[in-house]
C-alpha cells in the first residue's frame, strides 16, 4: 500500500514520520512525507491513505474528503505516562482509520487480551491511591486505567461537564466549546437539578464561567482531583476524560462519538436512568482498544501495521 504523511516542520512529526516509513516499508509498503502545504487533493489520490495527526489537520482532512481519499487519524494515546513524552519511544499514540475513534472495528479485538494486560500493569492500581506516585503518596498526574466497579445508582451528587479545546470542534465542524456547553447545560436542566461542575479544556483560551454551574476552569483545577469530588456522572462530546472517568467507576455520558460509547449513555434525556457499565464490559473495550494505541518503538518494529493490515485492506475493498 501507498501512505501520504503530511508533515510541518517538528521534531515529533518527523520522527512519528520516520517510524512509520520504518515499520510500514520493511513489510512492503510506501510511506512519502509532503509538507502540509504542497498536499493537494490530485496528490491524494495517488495514495491509499494519508497519514493526519491531531485535530489541527483539518484543513488536510478537508482535502481528503474531496478528494473521495481515506485516511489514518492519530494523535496522542489513551493512556498516557507521566514522564512519557510524545517525542519519546514508548510513548503512545491512537489510531483510527477514517474516523475520529475506531469504534468500527473494536469488535475485532474483545478477545485478545494480551496487550490490555500490559498497558494495565503500568497503571497505578489501588482503589485508594491510584491517582498518587506508590513511593510519595503525592499526585503525579498519572491516571490509571484499572477498570473499577462503577457507583450504585443512588452514590453521587455532581454532575461534572467536561470540555474540548477550540480546535477540536472545528475540526468536528460544529458549535464552538462554549455553545456546546450552555447548550448541554440548557438540555441537562430539563431534567435535574442536581448541581453541575463545569470544567472546560484549560488550554482553551476563551473559556469563561456558566450561571448556575461550579466554576472549575483554572490550571490548578486537576481533573483527577475533580473525580474524587462525589460524582454522580461526567458529560462529554468525546474528550478522553470520559474514558478516564468510566474506567475510574464514574458513570458516563458522551454525546459524540467518544473511545467509550459503547458503555456510557448517549442522550441526555438518560440522565437520570444513566448506564453503568460493568467491570467486564470495561475490560472487553480495554482489550479492544490496546490495538489502537501504540508505542513509536512498536510502530517502528512492525507491529502496529501486522495487526491493523487486514483492517486496512478491508477498509479499501469497501471502495
Amino acid at each position: 500500500m501507498k501512505f501520504l504523511f503530511p508533515t510541518k516542520e517538528s521534531e515529533y512529526g518527523h520522527m512519528l514520520y520516520g517510524c512509520l516509513k520504518e515499520g510500514f516499508e520493511k513489510l512492503g509498503n510506501v510511506v512519502d512525507e509532503v509538507h502540509r502545504e504542497n498536499i493537494t487533493e490530485k496528490l491524494i489520490k495517488e495514495y491509499d491513505y494519508t497519514f493526519l495527526f491531531s485535530v489541527t489537520s483539518d484543513t488536510v482532512l478537508k482535502q481528503i474528503k474531496n478528494a473521495g481519499g481515506k485516511y489514518l487519524y492519530m494523535d496522542k494515546g489513551y493512556c498516557r505516562s507521566k514522564g512519557v513524552r510524545l517525542n519519546n519511544l514508548e510513548g503512545y499514540v491512537r489510531i483510527s482509520v477514517n474516523s475520529w475513534q475506531p469504534l468500527k472495528y473494536l469488535h475485532k479485538f474483545e478477545d485478545r487480551a494480551d496487550r490490555w494486560s500490559e498497558i494495565r500493569s503500568t497503571r497505578i492500581r489501588n482503589k485508594n491511591t491510584r491517582w498518587r506516585n506508590d513511593f510519595t503518596g503525592k499526585f503525579d498526574g498519572v491516571i490509571g486505567l484499572e477498570p473499577q466497579e462503577t457507583i450504585g445508582e443512588h452514590e453521587g451528587s455532581y454532575i461534572l461537564l467536561a470540555g474540548s479545546s477550540g480546535k477540536y470542534h472545528r475540526w468536528q465542524g460544529s458549535e464552538s466549546p462554549q455553545e456546546f456547553a450552555e447548550n448541554t447545560i440548557k438540555e441537562l436542566r430539563k431534567y435535574t437539578d442536581r448541581p453541575i461542575i463545569y470544567r472546560p479544556k484549560p488550554t482553551w483560551g476563551d473559556k469563561k464561567p456558566i450561571g448556575g454551574t461550579i466554576w472549575k476552569g483554572d490550571k490548578d483545577n486537576r481533573y483527577s482531583d475533580l473525580l474524587d469530588t462525589d460524582l454522580y456522572a461526567v458529560i462529554t462530546h468525546t474528550s478522553n476524560a470520559a474514558l478516564e472517568a468510566n474506567f475510574y467507576g464514574i458513570p458516563t455520558m458522551t454525546l459524540g462519538n467518544s473511545i467509550v460509547k459503547s458503555i456510557s449513555s448517549t442522550k441526555i434525556s438518560d440522565i437520570n436512568n444513566i448506564y453503568r457499565a460493568t467491570v467486564e464490559e470495561k475490560n472487553s473495550l480495554g482489550r479492544s482498544l490496546s490495538y489502537f494505541q501504540w508505542k513509536l518503538r512498536e510502530i517502528k518494529e512492525g507491529l502496529m501495521w501486522i495487526h491493523l493490515k487486514n483492517i486496512l485492506e478491508e477498509e479499501l475493498n469497501e471502495s
